[in-house]
């Protein structure tokens, strides 16, 4: 979804202000969108409005609206925001830049530009900001000001500038701490300090049962939207702590640090490490008492870890009614929401009435696939609406 917040307000403010308004609406679509969980909320709700576009769309269609559907947001999105801002000629702009950026999301240069460009603003934003203060001021002498001071600002962010300064020697210590330190003033270090300590403990629980799988750094990866440059970093942290004698208290009082007293991402945080403990199948000894320890490091409440853990038991019943609707999409429950997503899509593919009836099928055949539609979406329906609970 990502760079949809600089790009919208870059939009408006170039219509309402001209060159300064288009600088300014990107950094405040950064700072305000872009780096925000209104990011996250925007693309839970267009995956809910195309979930009800299914469900109502006629299966003559829906086989078009597939075809759509991986550019139809970047072309809406674009030509609506183009013809209101700008007419025809913003239509036509917008509408190819629309389908380029958010339309193909597969597309390698696509993937490159949008990670270079999340990448530089993540890198440089106290520059930014500098320079749009005297650009806006229509001072040359502000915008070289604002350009220093931005530099130093963004070295203390990352720890650079001990670095550039050669004082690594004498500040090992702060050396470590740095990304803890600064995590209040910066979302991306504290960002990047949440990954770092989860891969941590991805390794430790991993390696718990006596091998790291290649299933448990898939779901991994799958957690985090990391950039190129984050990847390779995030890499030798989850192979250091995977070869590492030290135990996982560290990472665990890190994420203390970081979540202090969010309930609700404290229950994310051991949630996903049960994913990860159990994608190769049951969870070992070695790997609970890691969670446990975990759990109590970050203050999760008895009660809730108790709750989570069950989630990812053996399911000795098999008449629970949620197990039921994942049997009938065929699909694990420790499946993401994206595959379960995706799984659902081609069976209504495969089983929409208007298919078999299409193809000459009797009544008896036709009504077997009513059925059978129906079930698929009541299973698909219950399952999103109990992992939204």
């Amino acid at each position: 979804m990502f760079p949809i917040g600089k790009l919208t307000l870059a939009v408006l403010g170039l219509r309402l202000a001209g060159a300064v308004g288009f600088f300014w609406g990107m950094f405040l679509g950064h700072m305000l969108i872009d780096r925000t969980v209104l990011r996250k909320k925007i693309k839970q709700y267009l995956s809910s409005l195309d979930d009800n576009i299914r469900l109502l769309l006629p299966y003559r269609c829906y086989k078009y609206y597939n075809r759509l559907e991986n550019n139809l947001f970047g072309v809406i999105w674009g030509g609506t925001l183009g013809a209101l801002t700008f007419g025809f000629p913003g239509f036509i702009t917008l509408f190819i830049i629309g389908h380029f950026v958010f339309g193909r999301p597969e597309n390698r240069w696509s993937m490159l530009f949008k990670s270079f460009f999340e990448t530089f603003w993540n890198r440089h934003w106290c520059k930014i900001l500098g320079a749009l203060i005297g650009f806006s001021l229509k001072n040359n002498l502000l915008i070289f000001i604002g350009v220093i001071i931005g530099f130093f600002a963004d070295a203390a962010r990352f720890g650079t500038l001990r670095q550039k300064l050669g004082l690594n020697f004498t500040l090992p210590f702060l050396s470590k701490l740095n990304l803890l330190k600064f995590y209040l003033h910066s979302s991306t270090a504290r960002h990047f300090s949440f990954i770092q300590a989860m891969a941590g403990l991805a390794a430790k629980i991993s390696k718990a049962d006596g091998v790291v799988s290649e299933n448990e750094i898939r779901i991994f990866k799958k957690m985090f939207e990391l950039t190129y440059d984050q990847n390779s970093k995030i890499a030798a942290i989850f192979n250091k702590a995977k070869r590492s004698a030290e135990g996982s208290e560290r990472f665990a009082r890190q994420l203390k640090l970081i979540v202090r007293g969010n309930l609700e991402l404290k229950e994310n945080i051991i949630d996903n490490l049960f994913k990860i403990a159990s994608a190769d199948g049951d969870i070992c000894k070695e790997q609970l008492d890691i969670l446990k320890n975990v759990a109590g490091i970050i203050e999760l409440p008895d009660g809730n870890f108790e709750l989570i853990r069950d989630r990812y038991k053996p399911h000795s019943n098999t008449n629970s009614p949620l197990q039921e609707y994942y049997d009938i999409l065929g699909i694990s429950p420790h499946a993401g929401s994206d595959e379960i997503k995706a799984r659902w899509k081609e069976l209504i593919v495969i089983w929409h009435p208007d298919n078999i009836q299409a193809h000459g099928g009797s009544a008896e055949e036709i009504e077997k696939h009513t059925l059978k539609m129906a079930e698929i979406n009541n299973a698909y329906q219950h399952i999103m609406k109990s992992r939204k609970l």
